[in-house]
């Protein structure tokens, strides 16, 4: 999963907008922005999942190589964070927002058209290296357009969009595979190839925001001033491996182990979408008043244990967990955000969150070829989802070692 956008101070080196602006004058280019989120975020990431077992029997051939496939992927989308690190405050945030999702949509078309594996594979890079540019830039865009006693709203907005992309590529796969027929995955990523060009021909409209002025060093900003940070890069880390193992092989693992029709676990996997569109505002609201370690190691620990539906083989209680899966997995990023919001000076915001941005793309890239791998050598899915636990319940307990903060009664 991507971590929610960085919540800072002021617009990227404009006049900010008045508290009393309008909402027809700022509500457009927010719903502009969770739409490309929506894109390079929810379409590039999860689509994979719906269409897995397709490709796999088309072009790929085995699992091992599929999560090979989203490694690569995620793996584009972790150079893409280290790399604007360094040199992202350099570019006007609405020109990279802008030339990300071009690039997105490219690689989604190589994707939908690919002759060959090794076409595949560069089209999933493609569109996740370039998916970062779109990610990044969504808080200094979103500051300078919205007024900031709206902020909150404007940014729970931009990032509900993963949401809606999850829980729409559902029934949008069920009802491309029952007019094309059952199988068929090209149809998809073209589809989602058009829906790109048509968010980014409306973005041309979006008017540009001024460059940050250099923040320090990203290794510096990083590592003398995140208290307690190699105990959050491992959490989240954990909980990185498993949630990309959750998403990434849900669908399939309930189709081949649980007899789930594609159909009945399309619906399944959209529910978790529904949720995660309403769960990041109440885990940062639970976190304002409980506190954000307490509600950080909570949810990471719920994330692990969701995923025993699976190998328990409760057929009935999976519409259940994906239901509390969709509002615990934004409720994490949320309140990661928050966390770094009050142990990090504004200055040094952006290097923190591409930390630990970094970390969660790693463990993004390590756990798919090792689920896959886990799947083609035992037949089944139930030891990707044990493994998915076991790194979710230990990301909890690390995260709640974490220091305190001042948000709630102890934090």
């Amino acid at each position: 999963m991507a971590a929610q956008p960085p919540k800072t101070t002021g617009p990227a080196g404009e006049k900010p907008a008045a508290d009393d602006t309008p909402l027809r004058s700022w509500i457009w280019p927010v719903l502009l922005v969770m739409s490309a989120a929506a894109v390079s975020q929810g379409f590039v990431r999860f689509t994979l999942g719906y269409v897995m077992p397709d490709m796999t029997r088309d072009l790929l051939g085995s699992y091992s190589a599929a999560g090979l496939l989203s490694a690569t992927n995620l793996g584009g989308y972790l150079v893409g964070v280290v790399a604007l690190a360094w040199v992202g405050h350099r570019f006007e945030g609405t020109r990279l927002l802008k030339a990300g999702l071009a690039l997105t949509a490219l690689g989604l078309g190589l994707v939908a058209a690919a002759p060959s594996v090794p076409v595949l594979f560069v089209g999933m890079g493609l569109a996740g290296l370039c998916s970062s540019l779109v990610w990044i830039p969504i808080p200094s865009v979103v500051n300078a357009h919205v007024p900031a006693r709206h902020r909150g709203l404007g940014f729970g907005l931009a990032t509900a969009g993963i949401g809606v992309s999850i829980a729409v590529t559902g029934p949008l796969v069920t009802f491309l595979q029952g007019v094309f027929g059952a199988g068929e995955w090209r149809q998809v990523w073209a589809l989602e190839t058009a829906v790109s060009v048509a968010v980014l021909l409306l973005l041309l409209f979006l008017r540009p925001v001024r460059r940050q002025a250099a923040e320090p060093s990203p290794q510096t900003a990083l590592w003398t001033a995140l208290p307690g940070g190699g105990r959050l890069l491992l959490s989240y880390f954990l909980y990185g491996v498993s949630f990309v193992l959750y998403t990434n092989y849900l669908v399939v693992a309930l189709r081949e182990d649980l007899e789930f029709t594609p159909q009945a676990a399309g619906r399944a996997f959209a529910l978790l979408g529904i949720a995660s569109i309403v769960g990041g505002a109440a885990g940062g609201r639970a976190s304002d008043r409980i506190g954000r370690r307490p509600v950080l190691a909570s949810c990471i620990a719920a994330s692990g244990l969701l995923a025993l539906v699976v190998p328990l083989g409760w057929s009935g209680a999976v519409l259940g967990a994906n239901l509390l899966y969709g509002l615990v997995m934004t409720s994490v990023g949320a309140v990661m955000v928050a966390y770094l919001g009050d142990i990090l000076p504004p200055d040094r915001m952006a290097a923190g969150f591409g930390g630990v941005t970094a970390s969660l793309g790693l463990a993004q890239v390590v756990g798919p070829p090792v689920g896959g791998w886990l799947a083609d050598a035992t037949g089944a899915f139930a030891p990707v989802f044990v493994l998915a636990c076991v790194c979710g319940t230990v990301g909890g307990a690390v995260a709640a070692f974490l220091p305190a903060t001042a948000a709630g009664r102890r934090g």
